[in-house]
Order: C-alpha cells, then structure tokens, then sequence
C-alpha cells in the first residue's frame, strides 16, 4: 500500500474575516478551514454560538500568537428576541422551561427597557455557554446536569437600540465590551417587559475594528486555493495597526534585538513615542523594511522594576515560522 500523500502546509500568516453560517460551533469551522488548507496554527477571537451568524476573526499561523489582542475590540450584534416561552440554553436550541402570556406592548415600552440595559453591570456566564471551568466548557457541565456557578465580571453596553417591534418578537441592535453574553440580557429584557424569552435569532455585525461586510462565507474560502487564500489574508501588522496599536521603527541592530528577547532600555523607543504611550498599551515595533518584528506593552519606569519599561507580548524572529506547531490557538474570551 502506499503512503497517503501529506497535504502541502499553508505558511502564510494574517487574518481572515468569515461570515459564520447558523449551525456549526466557531470550532467546527475552523476545523474544516484547517483539513482544508492545513496551516501550522489556526485560531479564533470570539466564539459565536452554533445557531448564531455573522462575523468570526481568524487568525492564520503568526497571527494566532496575537488573537487576543485583535478580540478586545466591542461588539455588536443584530438580535431578536422571541416572547412567550423561555429555554434552558436562552436559544431555539434548547428546551422549554417556561411559558408566559406576552403583554401588548409599545415603542415607548420597550426603547425605554433596552435603554436600561445600557451601562455597566457585572454578569456571569450562563451554564450554556463556552466558559471554561477546570478545561472544560460551561455546556458540557450543563448537559451533563451538573451546576457550575462561575463568579460575575463587568460587562458594558453601549448602545441598545429598537430597530422593530412586533406581535411576540422584538429586533434590536446592540454594542457591548467583549465577554456579554446576550443570551442573558435578552432573558432580562423579556422579564422586563411582563414576560419570559429567549435569543430566536443572532448576528455578529462587528468586532471593532473589524466589520461583517468585509467578511466571506465559508463555502466560498473553502473553495480557494492556498494562493487565493493567502491573497485574501489581511497582514498581522495592517490588522494590529486596524486595532489601534501604534509603532515604532528601529535600525536594524536594535530590531534584530528586540526580535530575539532582547531588554532594550526605554530610551531606545525615542522620548516622543513614549510620550504617546499609556502604562498597559501595547505598541508594535517595526523594522527598518517595516517588518513586525515584536509586540510589546510598555509598563512605564518603575524604580521597583529598574530596566523593565515595558515586557513583551510577542517577538517575530527571522524566521517567521519559529516556534509554531500543529495545535490551534486559544480563542480570545469574546462576546458569544
């Protein structure tokens, strides 16, 4: 018999923005993406329910290192919420475990109980959801009838907006930080309004600063070919300037520094640059070609720390493949 001919790697680092269809988890789909083109590593920021559609950010090999910081971004979603019965999982996945009368109800009524979702609140993740409790998911806690409580964090919405309203169901519009589950503020606004619900529908329209209408379908990547796929890829560094990350340029000796661990003193980024920065922000450093050659975050001078102004995110060494393996990265936590 002979030997299986091995699917030639995909190389190629960036991101790819997918418009995810109802149906598959964000995991199904990066799976098939992976048979298909076979990268070194694949990721994703923000993971979207299987019966919710629209924008999912991939991250092709060098760019799995960064997910995290291209997931922080608000999200915003187009959503409808059904009135009358309640599920277990807060979706139309799930199973029935309450029934109420639905009041009539007016604009007025229920621009104003969207209103009040907005601000800041602390929110814990459903017992449905891909949170994760010693490595395992919420879900797989919850199907298996166990209860997991996981303790609240701060959530923002910044915007909650009427965009329909009728007999039982109520479109809107809403912008929040990374990490709400809106599957639980639909059930609040429902219980809001004089009854129970649940999420029938849910869209992703961005992840800022990335939008759904740039993204593809997934049907439509499967069928490129590697160069096709590598043509379409958004560049690591035209993502994170896209994220708000400014730069820096170093000569070529202090770059190749920076690209192999190396502790530059602060200075080294140039007194004007570092005026621009503030503590926790991560900045890109570039080469004289205008290479990435690492991420950092600058800390600010700390006598408590001398010589550490700032710590490394990630650093690009020459060989842009350095330190890659088979296994996708982590998704950020994201907005589900």
């Amino acid at each position: 018999m002979g030997r299986r001919r091995r699917h030639p790697r995909f190389l190629d680092s960036g991101v790819l923005l997918i418009d995810k269809p109802a149906g598959p988890t964000s995991h199904d789909l990066v799976e098939r993406l992976r048979r298909r083109f076979a990268p070194a590593k694949l990721g994703h920021a923000g993971t979207l329910d299987p019966f919710a559609t629209g924008l999912l950010v991939l991250a092709f090999n060098q760019a799995t290192r960064l997910v995290d910081l291209m997931g922080q971004g608000a999200k915003t979603y187009a959503a409808t919420l059904a009135l009358g019965y309640a599920t277990d999982t807060g979706d139309p996945t799930g199973q029935e475990t309450a029934s109420a009368s639905v009041p009539e109800l007016t604009e007025a009524q229920v621009v104003a109980a969207l209103k009040a979702l907005e601000g800041q609140r602390m929110q814990a993740p459903p017992a449905f959801s891909a949170a994760k409790h010693q490595g395992r998911p919420l879900y797989a806690y919850a199907r298996a009838g166990q209860e997991v409580h996981k303790p609240p964090r701060p959530i923002t919405v910044y915007e909650a907006r009427l965009v329909a309203l009728r007999p039982g169901e109520i479109d809107f519009v809403m912008r929040c930080s990374r990490g709400t589950y809106l599957r639980s503020l639909a059930q609040e606004l429902a219980s809001a309004l004089g009854s129970v619900g649940h999420l029938k529908a849910l869209r992703r329209l961005g992840s800022e600063p990335f939008g759904v209408e740039r993204a593809v379908e997934l049907e439509t990547a499967l069928d490129w070919d590697a160069a096709e796929l590598a043509e379409r890829l958004l560049p690591l560094d035209e993502a994170l300037e896209r994220c708000g990350l400014p730069a820096v340029s170093l000569d070529d000796d202090l770059a190749w520094q920076v690209r192999q661990g190396r502790i530059l003193p602060g200075q080294a980024f140039g007194r004007e640059f570092l005026g621009q920065l503030a503590p926790g922000q991560a900045f890109r450093v570039l080469d004289p070609a205008g290479g990435l050659a690492a991420v950092l975050r600058w800390l600010g001078p700390d006598p408590g720390r001398p010589g550490r102004d700032y710590e490394s995110i990630r650093v690009f060494p020459e060989s842009s493949l350095e330190g890659l393996d088979d296994e996708a990265s982590a998704s950020a936590l994201g907005a589900e």
